[in-house]
């Protein structure tokens, strides 16, 4: 029993400790979108935004190839809507990690079915397993399709774009 009672509390000693905070929400609205990945929340009731990094998806950066068509595609899923923010934790530029949900579409996943992003294979584990599973799916139906980004069947990843830029 002791055992366990010590298990237990480390294992809430460490969240707390890395800002993780697993699936909590908050309703509030995107004041700015940064890019197809980033954007700054308001949380209802607040003065101060948050950066919020989506959690599962990476967009091609603004200056790479389908960077601006990317953001707008964002754009277009989200401005002027309220959200609920559905957040995972902190990631180490101290961003939220959050899923966006616009009555209860995950935004995130309809930017990998669009063709506006990729799944962000390296940080998976971030996901649960169904959302790892429709992430997978979106993406391979988007490269299957030619849907946006990936009308280019050469485009880059950004995070292989990052190293060489």
């Amino acid at each position: 029993m002791d055992k366990k009672i010590i298990f237990i509390s480390l294992w809430f000693i460490f969240f707390s400790l890395n800002g993780f905070t697993y699936s909590s929400t908050e309703n509030g609205n995107i004041i700015k979108i940064i890019d197809g990945d980033t954007v700054h929340f308001l949380k209802e009731g607040d003065t101060k935004y948050k950066k919020i990094r989506l959690v599962g998806i990476d967009a091609p950066e603004l200056k790479q190839e389908f960077g601006k068509e990317s953001r707008q595609c964002l754009v277009e899923l989200i401005e002027n809507k309220p959200i609920q923010l559905v957040k995972f934790g902190q990631d180490r530029y101290q961003r939220i990690l959050a899923k966006i949900k616009i009555d209860q579409v995950d935004i995130n996943l309809a930017m990998i079915r669009k063709g506006c992003a990729w799944f962000y294979r390296q940080y998976q584990e971030s996901l649960n397993e169904d959302d790892q599973k429709f992430y997978d799916q979106a993406e391979q139906m988007a490269q299957r399709q030619f849907l946006g980004l990936f009308k280019n069947v050469k485009a880059l990843p950004p995070w292989v774009w990052r190293k060489k830029n």
